[in-house]
């Protein structure tokens, strides 16, 4: 077969790439495909070959370092939470886990670590297999480099969105050095207590915290004595009658699918509440991050007031009761 006979095999599932061990399968010499790879080829990892010099976009990428990993290879870590739907910060290197009995590498843009455990896998597309979001996100906080507001947040997201369980990521969490995990517990915990994003977590930690305020309710429904909703606060100081909302644009902002402005709408419900005698403080996540005293000198001024004057005629229901 001569050099110009010989074709660049298409693979399912590979993006247009294939190895060096099944071009060698296809029918390639050694020496015309080093010849190939040298003129007109390029590799986007070690004995992963593209047939063009043109960009390799990140989809290919990944699934170039899937390929360099080996068939036995799992994508763990925040590229794993990434395909899983988790808004994640772009990521540099990619984590795959091995069984124990393979090597572990590193190359500029993936690494290889090795578990004596079995594997998870619930994603399949071609070479790339992803692992479960408990194992992902453990394994982003032991093995990769992230802020742990983000390992909190992400631990709240894959939980509210059903891609695990509490009892699974607990689990996975009691297999891990604790130091190493403490913003994923942190992020479970606030979960577990009916906070669902991170600015709510810390709202539970900083009113919890100061010891001066009556129990607090994270995500209970308010509604009328005739049972019309008037709004789910982010928190409630039920003996105070007094609710927290966590206002940021950026989770309010936009449209819904009958163009309702979602801003509006949240102000909207924040009036809801005050008509029926709920007083509201309304704190923004910047705040409760870097200035979380102001706040809570703002609210137990309102919780005073509250305390002296009679409760709104509201009914609570806790969100586990709902």
């Amino acid at each position: 077969m001569s050099q110009q006979e010989r074709t660049f095999p298409h693979i399912e599932g590979q993006r247009g790439l294939a190895t060096v061990a099944q071009l060698l399968g296809a029918g390639w010499t050694t020496s015309s495909l080093r010849h190939a790879r040298r003129t007109r080829f390029q590799e986007p990892m070690p004995r992963v070959v593209a047939p063009h010099r043109g960009r390799v976009d990140g989809a290919t990428a990944l699934v170039a370092a899937a390929l360099w990993a080996g068939p036995r290879a799992v994508l763990t870590g925040g590229v794993a939470l990434g395909r899983l739907g988790i808004e994640v910060s772009p990521q540099h290197v990619a984590t795959f886990v091995i069984p124990e009995t393979g090597r572990a590498r590193e190359h500029d843009r993936a690494r290889l670590i090795r578990s004596t455990r079995e594997l998870e896998v619930v994603r399949r597309s071609g070479p790339l297999v992803v692992t479960g979001a408990a194992r992902a996100i453990a394994d982003a906080a032991v093995h990769e480099s992230h802020r742990p507001e983000d390992l909190e947040h992400w631990s709240i997201a894959v939980l509210q969105r059903g891609l695990t369980t509490p009892e699974v990521l607990e689990q996975e969490l009691w297999l891990r050095p604790r130091a190493k995990v403490e913003a994923v517990w942190r992020g479970l915990a606030g979960f577990v207590d009916g906070a669902w994003s991170r600015p709510e977590v810390a709202l539970r930690r900083e009113v919890d915290g100061d010891g001066g305020f009556p129990p607090l309710l994270t995500n209970c429904r308010l509604e009328t004595l005739e049972g019309q909703l008037l709004g789910t606060p982010d928190g409630y100081l039920e003996e105070a009658g007094t609710a927290i909302q966590v206002h940021s644009r950026a989770h309010h902002q936009g449209f819904d699918d009958a163009g309702g402005d979602l801003w509006g709408r949240t102000v909207e419900k924040d009036s809801d509440l005050v008509a029926a005698g709920v007083r509201v403080v309304g704190v923004t996540p910047w705040t409760l991050y870097t200035k979380p005293q102001r706040f809570l000198n703002r609210l137990r001024q309102v919780v005073a007031l509250g305390l002296e004057s009679p409760r709104p005629a509201v009914r609570v229901v806790r969100r586990d009761a709902a």
